[in-house]
């Protein structure tokens, strides 16, 4: 073959190549063809438009968190009380139940988020509802509190002493707010009540820093108030006749006299017995508290003090209580054991007392533990 036929062919299938290689590849319509470019603008769009939709996103997300103490805001602040071992979500759950704030499920992510969920600390705080989230994580993290802890059986005086010793607020200023029964509390609407007397309720307390004399008289009167909701005042009242404020003074009598938890019920079994027959109740705690001091022995003069507490010579129950009684000593008032004692001796050991409804029993007790 010619050198020039060769090179014919050659150029022949050059051209071809060049003719078949739109083909190869053009295989869509002219409609589709025109479309593809509109798409590839959408997909650039889109693309454009994700970290737009994602800061959207993420502003209201914040907006969220920034509002979930927005419970309706006011003036008055409510108090939250944070236990020790609560955890985020029941110290969450208060501030919703109270209104502090509209989204437990928020201020939970938030705490989280900040780090705030392992900083809380027990204490009794006042916060505004609508209060700002931040701000009420920094005062729970703060923890500004004190702890006043209120034994049982102490009078009002003695907590008085307490609470200026663990809070600074000046005894007298104490005694003035428990002298009050303007609190509120149903409780205190008998016309016999007085003062606060016996509703100081013991416990030990986590208190604000700050807490002055009428805030620290009504959470010792609003723990009464959750102590003794349970209890059957009203079947008592069926059974015995008696009011509230009567109960509380059998149970303070009972906090006074009993020397251990079990007997707290005989005890009060004695009181009725003595009430139901007639007789004084000869309770010496009462003497002590119309001497206004403690006694290691009362003398016959102790015995003759002028007082309308005094129950060797009034018959009845005193006025009023004698001292804040635990719960336990109010249950044993509503519910006092089933017996026909009439006196008891405290043994030499001083935990227990001997009882007896016998009064010649009574006396060789007396006279063997004397």
């Amino acid at each position: 073959m010619s050198e020039d036929a060769e090179a014919r062919r050659r150029r022949l299938r050059r051209r071809k190549a060049r003719l078949t290689f739109p083909l190869q590849f053009s295989t869509s319509s002219p409609k589709e063809q025109r479309r593809k470019p509109e798409e590839r603008r959408l997909k650039e769009r889109m693309t454009l438009a994700k970290p737009l939709v994602l800061m959207m996103l993420l502003f209201v997300f914040l907006y969220l968190l920034a509002s979930v103490a927005s419970g309706g805001g006011g003036d008055t602040p409510v108090t939250v009380v944070v236990e020790e071992g609560d955890t985020l979500s029941a110290v969450a759950d208060k501030l919703e139940e109270t209104g502090v704030i509209s989204s437990s499920t928020l201020f939970k992510l938030k705490a989280r988020i900040e780090g705030g969920d392992t900083n809380i600390k027990p204490g009794e705080y006042q916060i505004k509802p609508g209060e700002d989230a931040d701000k009420i994580l920094e005062l729970l993290s703060a923890g500004s509190t004190f702890t006043l802890s209120i034994p049982e059986g102490l009078t009002l005086k003695q907590t008085a002493q307490k609470v200026e010793e663990t809070s600074g607020v000046p005894a007298t200023e104490f005694e003035d707010a428990a002298k009050r029964t303007d609190y509120g509390y149903p409780f205190l609407d008998d016309p016999a009540i007085q003062t606060t007397e016996g509703f100081l309720f013991p416990k030990k307390y986590e208190l604000e820093v700050g807490a002055d004399a009428s805030h620290i008289t009504d959470r010792l009167l609003k723990q009464y108030s959750i102590e003794t909701q349970d209890l059957d005042f009203a079947g008592a009242q069926r059974q015995f006749g008696l009011t509230e404020y009567e109960f509380v003074t059998v149970a303070s009598l009972i906090e006074k006299e009993a020397a251990n938890s079990e007997e707290r019920p005989l005890v009060a079994s004695v009181i009725y017995n003595r009430l139901r027959t007639g007789m004084p109740l000869q309770v010496d705690a009462t003497i002590q508290y119309a001497l206004g001091e403690r006694k290691e022995k009362i003398t016959l003069d102790d015995l003759k003090v002028e007082s309308p507490y005094n129950t060797y010579t009034n018959p009845g129950l005193p006025p009023g209580p004698i001292a804040s009684p635990s719960r336990d000593s109010i249950e044993a008032a509503l519910n006092p054991a089933k017996t026909n004692y009439l006196y008891y001796v405290l043994k030499a050991d001083g935990k227990e007392h001997f009882f007896t409804e016998d009064y010649d029993e009574f006396l060789e007790a007396k006279k063997d533990e004397h």
